[in-house]
């Protein structure tokens, strides 16, 4: 892959914090993300108490095509830019494939000892183990109603 391709994250992998803070990316992550000459990241608060780390080149797509599109004079679009905005942080993978985690986002997603890293596809996600837990047991009872619902969400097209 050369800078510009596609990356894509798929899995569910469970690593240890190091004392200073510092995760491994799983081995297939960072080669994806190696292969398109990509080694910064943009950590972010996701949606359901976990980080979002998204490739620099992702990240800066997603700014360009939606909070920068965005009317800044509306309440809610301007909550929404600055959550997503606001806790974004570059963080550069180091020669054995760790990231530092800042500390306000590891304080969000109460992230101490141990951490699930989970592929979303265009982005990766880090929860805590017992966070991430709950979240796959609520979406294994909606997982039938959630697939139903689906269709209505493709015509609406790809979000954030």
């Amino acid at each position: 892959m050369n800078r510009g391709a596609i990356m894509r994250f798929r899995g569910q992998f469970r690593y240890a914090v190091d004392h200073k803070g510092r995760l491994a990316v799983p081995a297939a992550f960072r080669h994806a993300l190696q292969a398109a000459n990509q080694r910064t990241l943009v950590l972010t608060k996701g949606y359901d108490g976990e980080i979002e780390a998204h490739p620099l080149e992702e990240w800066e797509r997603f700014e360009e095509g939606t909070l920068l599109a965005i009317p800044r004079y509306k309440r809610e679009t301007r909550r929404f830019m600055r959550r997503r905005a606001s806790a974004a942080t570059e963080v550069e993978m180091d020669s054995q494939g760790r990231i530092m985690l800042p500390r306000h986002l590891a304080e969000y997603a109460q992230i101490e000892s141990e951490a699930v890293i989970t592929g979303a596809i265009s982005h990766f996600e880090i929860w805590n183990p017992s966070v991430f837990e709950k979240f796959e047991e609520e979406s294994e009872t909606h997982q039938e109603d959630d697939s139903e619902n689906l269709e209505k969400y493709l015509h609406e097209g790809r979000s954030e």
